[in-house]
């Protein structure tokens, strides 16, 4: 195996690691109404009489699970696509191009959605939305997931042989 392959596995596996820890951090405000005497740890004050307590992604599934909310849930299980796809181009080793191609897409959508998020997140509370670490991490991951991705397709040995082949 060339350096490249033991790099893409390396990544892989810890893009996996930080995935779940993401995951579990916080990715959201849930706000209500409250005192600043009583708005304490882990509840995060707002200011303007607002409080919030900030729920992590496997809560919000949960959450929308039990409601039966199904456009939520869809919605919350981008983030968990990479995992499903990471694990099949793991499982399958790279012999096949397709799965590489869902991966990206599988990353490229969970970046999307959470930089959307947080970037929301950012204009409307601020520096408070730097709290949110969960949904920061899985933005900061997938975009890194999908830069090693590239580099690492373009550093691979075989890939100018294959241009050489296309070529003639």
């Amino acid at each position: 195996m060339t350096w490249v392959g033991v790099l893409k596995i390396v990544g892989r596996v810890a893009a996996l690691a930080l995935l779940l820890v993401a995951m579990a951090g916080p990715w959201t405000l849930d706000i209500h109404s409250d005192q600043e005497d009583s708005c304490s740890a882990p509840l995060v004050w707002l200011g303007d009489g607002r409080c919030a307590c900030t729920p992590s992604l496997w809560t919000l599934i949960g959450v929308s699970l039990r409601w039966g909310n199904d456009g939520l849930f869809s919605l919350l299980l981008l983030p968990g696509l990479p995992f499903l796809s990471t694990m099949l181009l793991l499982v399958l080793d790279g012999q096949h191009r397709w799965p590489w191609i869902l991966h990206l897409t599988a990353w490229g959508l969970a970046f999307a959605l959470s930089i959307v998020a947080a970037v929301g997140f950012w204009h409307q509370y601020g520096a408070t939305s730097l709290r949110l670490w969960g949904i920061w991490l899985g933005t900061a991951v997938a975009g890194a997931v999908l830069a090693g991705e590239i580099l690492a397709a373009r550093l691979s040995p075989g890939r100018a042989a294959r241009l050489a082949a296309g070529a003639n």
